[in-house]
């Protein structure tokens, strides 16, 4: 876990780890606690287990038809359409995935039934990407870094 800084429309930003214990959120940047506290203290960072949009969208994979789905040599379903990742395989098993350009949309659950659940995950996803489900890493938790 080191330092890494990104550019998003001209500012530097500094990567940073979230953990949860018990009822709190400790945020560890350069492997130093930077802050923690309960949801109600954390209420103004966004996490990735809720919505970042909060207006209505289709993130529940069951609304998409079983002939609409592929899957990747990762084990990670999409639709045929490549806008949609709705979930990955039991059998998918790493650490870190790159989200396919195009995909627009990343379903509830979508890396929940992973078979190193208990793994947190690194998660790269293009700028197309403009909504995220809910609880998509489940238990073991994750990062998102939007790739440049």
């Amino acid at each position: 876990m080191g330092k890494s800084k990104n550019k998003v429309e001209g500012k530097s930003m500094i990567e940073f780890d979230r953990v949860k214990d018990g009822d709190e959120y400790q945020y560890i940047v350069n492997g130093e606690l930077a802050i923690c506290g309960d949801d109600m203290a954390m209420g103004v960072i966004k996490d990735w287990e809720n919505r970042y949009n909060e207006s209505e969208h289709i993130t529940n994979i069951l609304v998409f038809d079983d002939c609409d789905r592929c899957v990747d040599e990762h084990h990670v379903v999409y639709t045929k359409d490549g806008k949609h990742l709705l979930n990955c395989l039991n059998t998918f098993n790493e650490a870190e995935y790159t989200v396919r350009d195009g995909v627009t949309t990343i379903c509830d659950d979508a890396f929940m039934w992973r078979a190193n659940q208990e793994q947190r995950m690194t998660l790269y996803i293009p700028r197309s990407v403009k909504i995220i489900g809910e609880n998509i890493f489940g238990d073991g938790g994750g990062r998102i870094i939007v790739k440049q």
